[in-house]
């Protein structure tokens, strides 16, 4: 072989090697699947596998291996997951359910890619085909429920499980109440499901009577129904945006009249449930919204001013003044002629007033409100008390420490409670019953009836037992007594007999030969370490209420105080009585130091600003003064700079060219206007006032552009 065909060959790129996947959706009673792969950029589903309706959960397996369609070569390893809302619970799947999908893959021997809930894919799916986030009511018409998710701008807001009772209309009557919307549902309605057929549902929504079941829509909804293997290929998407990046998908099955464009404002943010090798959802970071054209009126070619219904008014009145004219001239022959030139002066000097009066004097004042576009963002902000200018690149603003110390007193009345009194005491007669002389030395227990313990006041020695067997004589001693605890019960009657310490009866036992007495007891009120932590926590928080006040009071006008980093140390503390002191109140002097951080207001918004200028879309315009901004402290580093989440809410307000407004409605009819008003974009309603109130014929808009006030007001 020549040396020059072998160099070709070796610089041949070599074919790139295809990987295929599968997506695999397990629904209420059913399994789709698919076989996909990336090419090009874009999602391609090769095939669509056999449906297989299941009835318990141990035929998903073998359902999900009679659904896989043919493969090709290399055979697939990596599959994604579709599955149903009723699987998930706290944003997590079910345990059990997780076990099950498990184990199909290990018997598949498959690796899973994740998993994505099936409406969310769905959504996501719409968006892309129709370019916008889809407002509507989702239905996924299963064999014994209906699943009801409520779409709002490319989001469920809620998902409802309803019973099927063979009537749809009733059941998603239902699902909606469940809601509990006060504001009325999007037009809008969904269907798709594993039948074959959905247009007999389709006329029956289309026909039901929503008001008798309380059920509010703006107007009669649409009705739409999705291709059959719209959701299996969805799951798809999902998978092929994890494994190539990609937003798009082969969708020549899916017929465009089924899915039209929304035509209405929307919120720029999409979100669906997907991740990695995991079995958890997770939340796609929000976009800053889509650019959308600049906003401008469309310059209308209206019907300008009729001057006939004029003309025709004008020459009613001059008919009937000439009418007046000849009867005056019967009446003055000689000066008819005379008093007709005065009156068609007159009509001419009055005429040009009038028409002068309809050109230049009429006025409107239209109201034009506008439903502005809610943009929010989260920024990490850091508040560095060493720098001395902002930092943009790290959004670090230089912070300045403001510090004051608050005293305050606070009485609280006690709650605790405490037993004083005297105990009872006495004198015994101790006994000893053993060969051995016995010493016992102060504070020996000697223990009576019902446990009533008493110690010894003095050291006493006891003789030993004398006498004789047959009539042994124990030795004894007379000692003083005091009972351990106060109180009455101590007061014990003579008689009574007493062990000692752990010694038995039989060798040392005392009775007393006298009554005991003194014993008394008493609850009074006392300071508990409860009342003083508590009189400390309310008067930190009130001298804290007082600290916002006084520190704001050392800041100048352009400086803000971040409220989350006061901090506060105690420096003076002192209570005028102690723990288990009686008493019925007990009082605080505090003395508290606050710190916190201030930073310059204007810094922070011309900072944040060129922020949120990058997201904002064209054809809208940000106003500081709609904004609201929020802070939460992270925490604090070892450099002491403050690390705040700070939380950034505007309104985005449309551009109108208010100049051509106006000019497109100068000298036009009123209805006519009022319906040029209802096209203009962004525009919820508006409101129209012309004075002066002329008749329907020659009332219009002023002529004069400037004579038209136009105002914006958020809706």
């Amino acid at each position: 072989m020549e040396v020059k065909t072998i160099l070709e060959k070796i610089r041949q790129p070599q074919e790139e090697k295809k990987e295929y996947f599968f997506a695999l959706q397990i629904d209420e009673g059913v399994v789709k699947s698919a076989l996909w792969t990336t090419e090009d950029g874009m999602v391609k589903a090769l095939s669509i596998g056999e449906r297989q309706f299941w009835e318990k959960e141990e035929e998903i397996l073998s359902k999900v291996d009679a659904s896989l369609p043919p493969t090709p070569q290399p055979e697939p390893t990596r599959v994604i997951f579709g599955i149903t809302p009723c699987w998930i619970e706290e944003n997590k799947i079910i345990p059990s359910k997780l076990e099950l999908l498990k184990k199909i893959c290990k018997e598949l021997e498959l690796s899973a890619l994740g998993f994505v809930v099936t409406p969310e894919a769905i959504v996501y799916h719409l968006k892309k085909i129709e370019g916008i986030p889809t407002t509507a009511i989702l239905v996924n018409q299963g064999r014994e429920k209906i699943i009801v998710s409520l779409l709002r701008l490319g989001k469920i807001i809620g998902t409802q499980v309803v019973q099927r009772s063979g009537d749809l209309g009733a059941d998603l009557a239902e699902g909606l109440s469940r809601f509990g919307l006060e504001e009325a549902f999007p037009p809008r309605i969904i269907l798709y499901n594993n039948e074959e057929n959905l247009e007999e549902e389709k006329q029956q929504l289309m026909n039901f009577s929503w008001g008798n079941f309380g059920i509010n829509f703006l107007h009669l909804p649409k009705v739409e129904v999705l291709p059959q293997d719209f959701d299996i290929r969805s799951v798809a998407l999902a998978g092929g945006r994890e494994v190539a990046k990609t937003e798009e998908i082969e969708i020549s099955s899916v017929k465009e009249e089924k899915l039209q464009k929304l035509k209405e404002i929307v919120e720029p943010e999409e979100t669906m449930g997907f991740v990695r090798g995991k079995d958890i959802t997770q939340e796609i970071v929000s976009k800053p919204p889509e650019p959308s054209p600049e906003i401008k009126p469309r310059p209308l070619e209206l019907p300008r001013l009729n001057f006939v219904p004029i003309l025709n008014f004008f020459s009613q009145i001059f008919q009937k003044l000439k009418r007046g004219i000849y009867f005056l001239g019967s009446l003055f022959s000689g000066r008819t002629k005379l008093v007709g030139g005065l009156v068609a002066a007159f009509l001419i000097i009055f005429g040009g007033i009038f028409i002068f009066y309809l050109w230049y004097f009429p006025k409107a004042q239209i109201i034009l409100w506008i439903k502005p576009q809610v943009l929010e963002k989260d920024f990490t902000v850091k508040l560095d008390p060493k720098l001395s200018t902002v930092d943009k690149e790290k959004l670090a603003l230089p912070a300045q420490e403001v510090e004051i110390v608050l005293t305050g007193e606070k009485v609280k009345a006690t709650t605790g409670t405490k037993l004083v009194g005297e105990p009872a005491r006495g004198t015994v007669t101790i006994y000893n019953g053993t060969p051995n002389q016995k010493t016992f030395e102060v504070g020996t227990v000697l223990t009576g009836p019902a446990g009533i313990k008493f110690t010894l006041e003095e050291k006493v020695t006891v003789a030993s037992q004398s006498g004789t067997a047959a009539e042994p004589i124990p030795g004894k001693v007379t000692a003083k007594v005091t009972a351990v605890e106060i109180g009455a019960q101590g007061n014990l009657a003579a008689g009574t007999e007493f062990s000692i310490d752990n010694y038995s009866k039989s060798d040392f036992v005392a009775k007393n030969e006298e009554s005991f007495s003194g014993g008394t007891s008493r609850e009074v009120q006392v300071v508990s370490k409860k009342d003083q932590e508590k009189l400390i926590e309310e008067l930190t928080a009130e001298l804290n209420n007082e600290a916002i006040q006084e520190l704001q009071k050392k800041l100048s006008q352009d400086k803000k105080l971040t409220e989350e980093s006061i901090t506060s140390k105690v420096v003076e503390k002192t209570f005028d009585k102690e723990v288990e002191e009686e008493a019925n109140e007990v009082s605080l002097k505090l003395g508290v130091k606050f710190t916190a951080l201030s930073f310059s207001e204007q810094e922070f918004q011309k900072l944040i600003e060129e922020e949120i200028l990058k997201v904002v879309p064209e054809g809208f315009e940000y106003k500081p003064q709609e904004s609201e901004t929020s802070f939460s402290l992270k925490g604090v580093t070892k450099e002491g700079i403050a690390v705040y989440s700070t939380h950034f809410k505007t309104s985005l307000f449309p551009r109108l060219d208010l100049e051509a407004i106006k000019r497109n409605l100068a000298g036009k009819y009123p209805q006519i206007g009022q319906a040029y008003l209802g096209t203009l974009p962004s525009v919820e309603s508006f409101e129209v006032k012309i004075n002066p109130h002329l008749p329907s014929k020659l009332a219009t808009f002023p002529r004069i552009a400037k004579n038209i006030k136009i105002e914006l007001r958020k809706k």
